[in-house]
C-alpha cells in the first residue's frame, strides 16, 4: 500500500478521544487509510488482532448491525475495560450510527471509532457528533504524492529540489516536471488510476468511477436524479470548469428545471465531485457577490466526461485544467480555515484564484502558457486589496517581481500545492 501526506496527521489523533473521520469523494482512498491505521496498530502499538473489528457498511449484514443501538451494542464486549478499535466504511449509509456513535463515545471510552463517509450532508443534519468528531478531508491524490508514486523517482527528486531552491530551478528541470504534469492534469490523481500501467486502463477505470460509483450514488441518494441527467449535467459542467456558474444557462441546455437543477448541483456538491468558489468582495455595487466558478474534484473527471484525452499545453483547454488542478492543489493542502475565492468586477476585471488564510488575502493568476509580465487583473486586485505577496502560475517563467509593495512570484503551475 502506498503512503499518503495525510497519513500522519490522522495517526498523530489515534490516542485522542475525538471519533475520527475520514470524510472525501468515492474511490480516493479512505478504505486503503483505514487498513493503513490497522497495519500500524497491529504492527507498532501491538494491539491484538480480537481487539479490532471492522464493518463495512455497503455490506447488507454490517449495515444491519449498525442500524440499531441494541443490535450493535450486543456484537461487542460489554464488560471489558481493553482498548478496542472500530472501523467503519461508509457510515452514512446507516440513518441511525451518528447516535449509536454518540453512546459509544459518551458511555464507552474504551472503544476508538475510525470512519469513513462519502458525503457531507449527514454531518449537517444529525448533530449527534457535534464536539465528538475529528474530520480529515481526503483527496484524490496531489501532485506531489503523484510524483512520489511513480516507479521512476527522478522526477520527483527534481521536484523536492526545486521546492528548495525555487529561484535557481533551470529550465531543464521545469520543462522535465512538465512532462508528468501533462500526464496528471489528463488522467488525474485517483489512486487507482494512477496506478494503472496503460493508457487504456486508465481510462477504462475513470469510466468506472463515473458509472458505477458517482452516478450510483447520486441515484441512491436522491431517487428522483436519473443517472443519464446527471452524467449530461456534471458534462455541461466539466466544460465550464474555471467559468462562472450560469444557472438559467445550464438550465437550458440540461434541459431541467431551475429546481431540479439546483437539488443535482447540491448532491454533486456534497459527494464532494463539484466544487463551487465563491466570489471574494468587499463592495456590493462594484465586485460580483453571487456568481460561483466552476470545479470538479479531479481533472481526470473533465478527460473522461469531454471524452478528450489530448490536453495540449498552452490551450484554453489546458488554461481550464491548469486552473482546475491550481484549485485542487490548494483545497489538498489548506489548512482548516483556509478559504479559496475569486475575485471579479462588474467591469470584468478578474484574478482567478483569492487564496485567503487568517487575515492575509493572496491573489493567484493561473496561465496555461509562459507569462512574464504582470497582468493588469492582478494590478487591479493589489491596488484595491494591497496584498503582501501575489502569484502567477504559468508553463515555465521563473522569476521574482514587484508592484507596488506587493511581491509577485512567476512559478511553474506544479508549484500550486505549495503556496504559503
Amino acid at each position: 500500500m502506498k503512503n499518503r501526506r495525510i497519513l500522519p496527521k490522522i495517526w498523530e489523533n489515534i490516542g485522542s478521544p475525538d471519533i475520527l473521520l475520514l470524510n472525501g469523494a468515492r474511490q480516493v482512498g479512505k478504505t486503503t487509510l483505514l487498513k493503513m491505521i490497522r497495519k500500524r496498530l497491529i504492527t507498532e502499538k501491538k494491539i491484538p488482532r480480537r481487539n479490532i473489528y471492522w464493518f463495512d457498511l455497503e455490506k447488507v449484514e454490517d449495515l444491519a448491525i449498525w442500524s440499531k443501538q441494541s443490535t450493535t451494542l450486543s456484537r461487542l464486549p460489554q464488560d471489558s475495560k481493553e482498548k478496542y478499535y472500530l472501523f467503519i466504511d461508509e457510515f452514512q449509509k446507516s440513518k441511525n450510527i451518528g447516535s449509536i456513535l454518540k453512546v459509544i463515545h459518551d458511555h464507552r471510552p474504551n472503544f476508538k471509532c475510525i470512519v469513513t463517509g462519502s458525503a457531507s450532508w449527514y454531518l449537517e443534519i444529525d448533530e449527534s457528533m457535534a464536539g465528538r468528531k475529528k474530520v480529515f478531508p481526503i483527496w484524490p491524490l496531489s501532485f506531489t504524492e503523484y510524483l512520489k508514486w511513480q516507479p521512476d523517482k527522478k522526477d520527483y527528486d527534481n521536484y523536492r529540489w526545486s521546492l528548495a531552491n525555487v529561484e535557481k530551478t533551470p529550465p531543464e528541470i521545469v520543462e522535465s516536471i512538465n512532462n508528468p504534469l501533462i500526464d496528471f492534469l489528463t488522467f488525474g490523481g485517483y489512486p487507482e488510476v494512477v496506478l494503472g500501467k496503460r493508457r487504456e486502463d486508465k481510462i477504462e477505470l475513470l469510466a468506472e468511477i463515473v458509472n458505477s460509483y458517482i452516478l450510483r450514488d447520486i441515484q441512491i441518494w436522491s431517487h428522483a436524479a436519473n443517472s443519464l441527467q446527471v452524467k449530461k449535467i456534471l458534462t455541461l459542467l466539466a466544460d465550464r470548469i474555471g467559468g462562472l456558474l450560469d444557472i438559467q444557462s445550464l438550465a437550458t441546455d440540461s434541459t431541467l428545471g431551475r429546481t431540479a437543477l439546483e437539488n443535482r448541483l447540491e448532491l454533486l456538491q456534497k459527494t464532494f465531485i463539484l466544487h463551487l468558489a465563491p466570489p471574494y468582495f468587499t463592495n456590493k455595487t462594484k465586485e460580483l457577490v453571487k456568481n460561483h466558478k466552476i470545479y470538479l474534484v479531479d481533472t481526470g473527471l473533465r478527460s473522461i466526461l469531454m471524452q478528450d484525452f489530448q490536453l495540449i499545453p498552452q490551450t484554453s483547454e489546458f488554461g481550464q485544467a491548469a486552473e482546475n488542478f491550481a484549485v485542487s492543489e490548494l483545497h489538498k493542502s489548506a489548512k482548516a480555515l483556509d478559504k479559496i475565492y475569486y475575485w471579479r468586477t462588474k467591469t470584468k476585471q478578474e484574478v482567478d484564484v483569492v487564496f485567503k488564510r487568517e487575515k492575509q488575502l493572496i491573489p493567484i493568476e493561473v496561465k496555461g502558457g509562459n507569462e512574464d509580465r504582470i497582468p493588469g487583473n492582478l494590478k487591479a486586485f493589489i491596488n484595491q486589496y494591497h496584498p503582501r505577496q501575489a502569484y502567477v502560475l504559468n508553463w515555465s517563467v521563473v522569476k521574482d517581481d514587484k508592484y507596488s509593495d506587493c511581491d509577485i512570484f512567476f512559478r511553474p503551475l506544479w508549484l500550486a500545492g505549495n503556496i504559503k
